[in-house]
């Protein structure tokens, strides 16, 4: 008789979580985080001037309980969203998208985008390996939303909408 032995296969790119409390804003992130493996992430893995759901595995999405404010006026309604990006050399474009139950990008559709916003990426002073979402808190109504991975990050600075 064959013996059968479970192994478990640890994730390559483990399910994970940001959040925080901003002024009265809940704000989480759910997403999966690959890491660079030796791999060229940006212009490689992920090509440069196309749609990215901004993880691994399922898409990226983000959750607020209250109106966001990003920049020159553009508010995020409370809600769930899809969260994806076009990365670029020289800038990227950020899109939440109202259907946040996505398999991929394969099911984005640009007409679902809630808000899009175009940021400036900054190059990391030390290599991060596994792709990381952070939300914090800068001041009592405001934060920033980051997302740092290989070399490359970029800032969504907000504020709550009182």
């Amino acid at each position: 008789m064959e013996e059968k032995t479970e192994t478990t296969k640890k994730s390559l790119s483990p399910h994970t979580s940001a959040m925080a409390m901003v002024g009265d804003a809940h704000i989480h992130i759910d997403y999966s985080s690959p890491s660079v493996r030796e791999r060229i992430i940006f212009g490689g893995l992920v090509g440069y001037d196309q749609v990215w759901q901004s993880g691994a595995h399922k898409v990226t999405w983000l959750e607020t309980n209250k109106d966001l404010v990003f920049q020159d006026n553009k508010i995020l309604p409370a809600g769930k969203y899809a969260f994806f990006t076009v990365p670029g050399k020289e800038t990227w474009k950020v899109m939440f998208n109202s259907r946040w139950d996505q398999h991929g990008k394969d099911e984005y559709n640009e007409e679902e985008n809630v808000l899009i916003l175009e940021v400036t990426p900054e190059a990391l002073q030390s290599p991060q390996e596994s792709l990381e979402y952070v939300v914090e808190k800068s001041s009592e109504d405001s934060g920033v939303i980051s997302l740092a991975w290989e070399n490359v990050k970029i800032n969504m600075p907000f504020s709550v909408k009182s």
